[in-house]
């Protein structure tokens, strides 16, 4: 049997979203209908308001599973059991409540064949410098760059695998992660720990992965690879609009015919 593509996979936890993020919602509707959306919503959360505001403008689903609150959430995105769910599909394009979509490239990004593609995060925090000897002998590298998982395109059957194979070594990782009172950020996980278990594991270079999506975080605006003004210059993509620069980004999605 062949699988579908890919489906939009949109993580809520409220019963109805802010007003920006119904903006959010809206325009990955408006954009993204051809392919299905599926809403990640934990297992008692009444979904109605989702359900009736797409009535009619896409393909919907609910999937449901047991987490609550931000680490539980990351740390089901490490475990089998969530890409288990999604096996019919090639890929998911992870698109969070704050993530805004501005053109469907959603099939060509997809037929890249990447593995992971995360939103690039444009942040000083995130920079760092040559690996040390004790990463190289453990195998790990400080990647490229960072990227962010509110907007991330993931092939299922690679993260199934890889977190299927290797239960034990995730297993181990959360439990001394808990006994340090640690949280995780399941992007900057997978980034440094996926391409370590599995060398086959593809991210596309930075370059490619600037004209997927973006985290604007902490940089200087002359230096980002596209300008507010100019939709043609920004990516399939970005995540954190409404809490990083919102009036950065704001210009370019009152083009669009929002009014925020």
């Amino acid at each position: 049997m062949s699988k579908a593509l890919v489906t939009v996979v949109i993580p809520i936890h409220l019963e109805e979203p802010s007003e920006l993020e119904k903006v959010s919602l809206s325009q990955t509707l408006a954009v993204l209908s051809e392919h299905p959306i599926t809403f990640m919503a934990p297992i008692k959360l009444d979904t109605a308001w989702y359900e009736n505001f797409c009535r009619g403008k896409a393909t919907v689903y609910v999937e449901r599973f047991d987490w609550k609150g931000f680490d539980a959430y990351s740390e089901l995105l490490t475990n089998r059991i969530f890409y288990q769910r999604f096996l019919p599909y090639e890929y998911i394009l992870i698109c969070h409540m704050d993530a805004f979509v501005f053109r469907d490239e959603l099939a060509k990004w997809c037929d890249l064949g990447y593995d992971y593609i995360g939103s690039v995060i444009y942040s000083d925090s995130w920079i760092h410098g040559e690996d040390s000897l004790a990463r190289r002998l453990t195998g790990f590298r400080i990647p490229e760059y960072f990227g962010n998982g509110g907007f991330a395109l993931k092939k299922v059957a690679t993260f199934h695998r890889i977190t299927s194979k290797f239960k034990l070594y995730l297993d181990i990782y959360h439990w001394q992660r808990k006994l340090r009172k640690a949280g995780l950020l399941n992007d900057i996980f997978i980034a440094q720990h996926f391409p370590k278990l599995s060398p086959s594991f593809r991210i596309p270079p930075k370059a490619v992965a600037q004209g997927f999506g973006a985290e604007y975080v902490k940089w200087p605006e002359h230096e980002l690879p596209f300008n507010n003004q100019e939709l043609e210059s920004l990516p399939f993509g970005v995540h954190g609009w409404i809490q990083f620069h919102p009036e950065y980004w704001k210009p370019c999605i009152r083009q669009l015919g929002y009014a925020v």
